[in-house]
């Protein structure tokens, strides 16, 4: 987020796959209005670690809920994010097509969408390149020898 100096001040951010929340723990401590997303076993950890990191030092308190991709409570989200950030959530060729769905329901064509993790397989590929079809998205940060790339994305006007 530094790298890419994001003013997040008073911005809508949700975190999708919080795993320990680590994303939203510093858009809260930069001032966003952030919503924290994950399931089945890791929710507890965001529960418990974004509200201990960011208590009395954040703008605006994040909010941790259950989220499952693709399903029904997508309905329950919204309005529209200023932000979508993910960390590390490309990794499961059998969740690609409920992620999309997601990020496709959850962002607005004002919405930047940011995606950080490491390309492990072709089929990593293949989900970026999907993604391409509805979003603008360019790689702002790479790290050749760690293997970690970070997109931005932003939907196309006719998605």
């Amino acid at each position: 987020m530094e790298q890419t100096e994001l003013e997040l001040e008073d911005k809508s951010v949700l975190e999708l796959g919080a795993g320990t929340g680590l994303v939203s723990i510093v858009a809260s401590l930069l001032g966003a209005k952030v919503t924290t997303t994950d399931c089945g076993e890791t929710l507890p950890c965001a529960r418990g670690n974004v509200p201990r990191n960011t208590e009395l030092r954040a703008k605006h308190a994040p909010v941790v809920r259950r989220l499952e991709w693709g399903s029904a409570d997508l309905e329950d989200f919204g309005p529209k994010y200023d932000y979508i950030m993910g960390s590390d959530i490309i990794y499961k060729e059998e969740t690609f097509a409920d992620l999309y769905k997601t990020i496709m329901h959850l962002a607005g064509t004002e919405t930047v969408l940011y995606l950080a993790g490491r390309i492990r397989f072709s089929v990593d590929e293949d989900f970026l390149a999907t993604l391409k079809q509805d979003f603008y998205l360019s790689c702002v940060y790479e790290d050749t020898v760690r293997e970690v790339y970070i997109y931005r994305g932003e939907k196309l006007r006719n998605s």
